[in-house]
């Protein structure tokens, strides 16, 4: 078995607890009890949606597949902020402040395009050997560093059912950026604080929220929602081996090949067998599948 499942991810679980979960009703349903199952990308256990999850040989697409464009609608609240940067935080500082939605502009201006952001004190970096957020538990300060992230938009929503300073945004941005400390540093440009109330991720790459299941609706029939590799990687180029070259090809031999320079799907047998790159028309396999 090889796949994808499209996990709409209720609040309160986290990512391993989603993964944990679908392992056990695919390993019941199929009787393989060393079925390899992985998330695509953590989803904080405060946020629902989209949370991509790979069986099988599909989790060697890991790394493909992480830095796929990932959208999200979050809720900020400016004038006071948590330990954590989110609701499930202790309060720790507040602000009397009114903003502005010139100030609103401003700050979506400072937190748009390429930008270093440091991630947030409650995280899972590693520091030292220790994840930050362990750090951060027992009352000290991780040393973070801040790393490039791309946010591509930040537009503002409805928000005529938020309370004061409460504002709700459509967030696109790369993979590795932090939602909470996009809430953080926009407070900052406006000389205020803030934090995230609510997460919801509509899309992770090609995984949309419309096209989701929940775990609940997953658990009554699993080998049902498993979608095939190709899902993936639809908009990636494909090339057809034969036989005698799919043989050479996955023996390690470079194989000669009438393509542009690039990475392609390879099949075989009309089957996605591997993930290749191309260069000066030879084709080299990257991952076997």
């Amino acid at each position: 078995m090889r796949g994808f499942i499209n996990i709409n991810k209720p609040s309160g679980m986290t990512s391993n607890d989603v993964v944990v979960k679908v392992r056990g009703a695919l390993k019941c349903a199929c009787g393989d009890k060393k079925l390899k199952v992985g998330h695509l990308g953590t989803l904080d256990p405060l946020a629902t949606g989209v949370l991509p999850v790979a069986v099988g040989s599909a989790t060697k697409l890991f790394d493909l597949l992480l830095n796929k464009q990932k959208t999200y609608i979050a809720t900020f609240k400016f004038g006071e902020t948590t330990d954590t940067l989110d609701r499930d935080g202790q309060i720790i500082e507040t602000c009397d402040i009114d903003i502005s939605d010139e100030s609103i502009a401003r700050a979506i201006e400072s937190q748009t395009g390429e930008i270093w952001q440091t991630p947030p004190q409650y995280s899972a970096k590693s520091v030292g050997g220790k994840r930050a957020y362990d750090i951060a538990r027992e009352g000290g300060t991780a040393e973070l560093s801040p790393k490039k992230v791309t946010v591509y938009s930040i537009e503002p929503t409805r928000r005529d059912d938020l309370g004061h300073n409460e504002y709700r945004f459509e967030i696109v941005c790369s993979s590795g950026t932090y939602i909470r400390a996009i809430a953080r540093d926009m407070a900052r440009e406006m000389g205020t604080v803030g934090y995230m109330t609510s997460l919801v991720r509509t899309a992770s790459g090609p995984f949309e929220l419309y096209d989701s299941v929940t775990f609940e609706k997953f658990a009554t029939d699993p080998l049902k929602y498993v979608l095939p590799i190709e899902y993936a990687l639809g908009d990636m180029p494909a090339i057809r081996l034969d036989e005698s070259a799919a043989v050479a090809a996955f023996n390690g031999v470079k194989t000669q090949i009438c393509a542009e320079d690039g990475i392609y799907r390879v099949t075989r047998d009309g089957v996605t067998a591997a993930i290749g790159d191309v260069e000066n028309n030879m084709l080299k396999l990257r991952i076997r599948l």
